[in-house]
């Protein structure tokens, strides 16, 4: 009986059985619904959970306390939190409200389908500290959820950086997070069809110093931005997990309405893939398979391990092969987080969604993220049945290798076309924003700087969202127009920062412009191109045309540019910031085609991989080139300045620029040889530059 009731378990689990909508056992709430949860304040209340077949169910939402603590009394067990005494000394941070709203207690009838789901839907309440109980009754069984709150509900998804827990300044964060208001819960699963409950053990946590070094970063740091300033109760929902690709956070449908060679290959692979674990002929093939493969494995390091020793050498390690994983479960498949995660609680009525994802589309993915990304706003506003819900997206932190050259950036940096896709995509969605973090980044793929990145998204939350009067972003690119040998940049302003000085007739650059982060420094991050759509490195300044304030670019190298670009790099140079000293997000002015980034097949990355390697040597040849031909038009610039007063800064510090390029050139082995093969009489012009400069110095 044992190895049979194992057997089936076994079963169940493989094949995602079990689960509730076969047969439920017992009166149950669904799992999100649990002790501590935070209920959608101004938003119809759906309760649902699970009963026998067709049972009827009762329902009960109330703050009265003696109802709740009856309703527990039915379950032969007593509340004893906070009842327990202890002699140590501690301090707990607790809510005075004055005046709280009251909810009604109501109570109401349902009755379970075939499947034993049942659901009941409360008129919307308003947010308080109330506790609130949700309990349910049915063939003289009783279920009860306790400590519930009534207030604000937020589901974050993503990756890593948004499922990373550690952070700069962590240990101080922590040590004072107590706020028993915020309520955070987590769990990530992946399944190949749309799940009715959720599959994981989840549990509700109120944020104490304890249990917050477990929290995620961004969520937690998030729900404290918007908890403080509101003084509602919050409820954070985090589905985050790492490596996921945009295609795992979008609904089935929405990705097979997708019609591209590239997802369509994807959805049948994995329709294939998930065939074979559907079958158990086939499963217990695989599982052979392996054994054989396992037992070949050990004889072949057996034989390994005596040659070894016979050399007197170190013997290897076993290497087991890897044990086939369930498909079906696969880490990102399409739709697979989507399913098990998001559907599973789409009853549950939240504010809205914060989502940070794009890492893992930068690798060789970015072609296939310009389809799926727009399709995960709409499928959480599909699933959640709002068309308004709130989608705030976190744009791509800083990574990778800083100040790389316009040539090359422009080719297949995936972090700058991830944030353009995003961009975009969002651009004409009233109930979306793109939130730009590049500076918080770092050469490390999970950098530390959680804080900031958090507060962004919050003031984009309390500003878009909630309405209030919060300056949430930098300046945003709106218009360019073309005069002579310059092109002219016009940007608007956060409506905060619009409606300060909107009075004020003739208004300074500083107060409806972006500016550098560092005061009156040099621009940084724009590049502009011409025809040839060969970018350069652009010097801009603040200026009006036409009486109207915009920043003004221009390169000696471009006597005819048509189109602008800036903080186009995995790792952006751009210093710009708006009021507040918000990031202005990166954009571009062209609709130029990007390079492919695919991997969708073996072949298709082959392809994809030499065509972008191959473009990224001809952007090194054209960043040498372009180095070359400005410095012979700076050599003769910083000769005639010699005689003009007194210049000795400006001109010391563009010798040392030339000098850093020709110690460059110098230096670097692959530079030296493109020289060569540019000009073979380059290396001695640039002999002669090299003593030209001594001469200046002299004087």
């Amino acid at each position: 009986m044992l190895k049979q009731s194992l057997f089936l378990s076994f079963i169940l689990a493989l094949f995602g059985l079990g689960s509730h909508g076969e047969s439920p056992e017992s009166l149950s709430f669904a799992k999100i619904l649990g002790d501590n949860v935070v209920l959608q304040q101004g938003k119809p209340l759906t309760l649902w959970g699970w009963a026998k077949p067709e049972a009827a169910v009762k329902v009960t939402l109330t703050q009265d306390a003696t109802s709740g603590k009856k309703a527990e009394a039915e379950l032969f067990r007593q509340d004893v939190a906070g009842q327990i005494e202890s002699n140590d000394y501690s301090v707990s941070v607790r809510y005075v409200e004055k005046n709280p709203p009251r909810l009604e207690e109501k109570t109401l009838f349902a009755k379970a389908d075939k499947q034993g789901r049942w659901s009941a839907s409360f008129p919307a309440a308003k947010a308080s500290f109330q506790p609130t109980w949700l309990v349910a009754r049915s063939g003289g069984e009783t279920v009860v959820v306790r400590n519930a709150l009534i207030g604000e509900v937020w589901i974050c998804a993503g990756q890593s950086n948004m499922g990373w827990s550690n952070f700069n300044r962590k240990a101080r964060e922590g040590a004072s997070a107590d706020f028993p208001g915020l309520r955070y819960v987590a769990w990530e699963d992946s399944w190949y069809k749309p799940l009715e409950e959720v599959r994981k053990k989840v549990g509700w946590k109120e944020c104490t110093p304890e249990n917050t070094q477990r929290f995620s970063a961004v969520p937690y740091l998030f729900g404290t931005f918007l908890h403080r300033y509101l003084k509602v109760p919050v409820g954070i929902i985090n589905v985050a997990r790492g490596g996921t690709l945009g295609q795992t956070w979008c609904l089935r449908s929405e990705l097979e309405s997708i019609d591209d060679k590239i997802i369509k290959t994807v959805l049948a692979d994995y329709d294939a893939e998930t065939a074979v674990w559907e079958d158990q002929k086939q499963v217990a093939a695989l599982m052979k398979q392996w054994e054989a493969d396992c037992d070949k494995a050990k004889v072949e390091h057996k034989e390994k391990v005596a040659k070894a020793e016979g050399e007197g050498k170190k013997p290897p390690r076993l290497r087991m092969p890897k044990k086939p994983g369930d498909a079906r479960s696969a880490w990102s498949p399409p739709a697979g987080l989507f399913n098990a995660t998001v559907m599973p609680i789409r009853d549950l009525a939240l504010r809205g969604v914060l989502y940070y994802q794009g890492e893992n589309n930068n690798f060789l993915r970015w072609t296939r993220y310009e389809r799926t990304f727009p399709k995960v706003p709409v499928s959480f506003r599909k699933a959640f049945r709002d068309d308004a819900l709130p989608f705030g997206c976190i744009s791509q932190p800083g990574w990778g290798t800083f100040g790389i050259e316009p040539e090359v950036a422009t080719v297949a940096e995936g972090y700058a076309i991830i944030r353009d896709v995003q961009r975009r995509a969002l651009k004409d969605d009233p109930f979306s924003d793109m939130i730009a973090t590049y500076p918080t980044g770092n050469s490390y793929i999970h950098p530390a700087e959680k804080l900031p990145v958090a507060e962004y998204a919050s003031l984009w939350a309390l500003a878009k969202v909630y309405k209030k009067p919060i300056v949430h972003r930098g300046n945003e690119y709106v218009d360019m127009k073309i005069k002579e040998n310059k092109l002219y940049l016009f940007f608007d302003q956060d409506p905060v920062v619009h409606e300060r000085w909107k009075h004020i007739e003739n208004n300074a650059y500083w107060q409806v412009l972006p500016c550098p982060r560092e005061g009156k420094a040099e621009f940084q991050g724009f590049i502009i191109a011409g025809k040839d759509r060969r970018w350069y490195p652009a010097k801009a300044r603040h200026t009006k045309l036409d009486n109207e304030w915009c920043i003004e670019l221009t390169s000696d190298l471009v006597k005819e540019p048509v189109e602008a670009r800036y903080g186009w790099a995995n790792w952006p140079t751009g210093n710009l910031v708006g009021r507040e000293r918000l990031p202005m997000a990166t954009f571009r002015t062209d609709d130029w085609p990007i390079p492919e980034g695919v991997n969708y097949t073996q072949q298709a990355k082959e392809a994809s991989s030499a065509n972008i390697k191959e473009l990224e040597e001809n952007g090194k040849r054209q960043a040498l080139d372009r180095k070359i031909r400005q410095l012979q038009i700076d050599l003769p610039r910083l000769e005639s300045e010699l005689f003009r007063g007194d210049a000795t800064a400006q001109i010391e510090s563009k010798l040392k620029r030339i000098d850093s390029i020709l110690e460059e050139f110098e230096s670097d082995s692959w530079l030296s040889r493109q020289l060569s093969d540019h000009d073979p009489e380059m290396p001695t012009k640039l002999a002669a530059i090299k003593e030209s400069l001594k001469g200046m110095r002299k004087k």
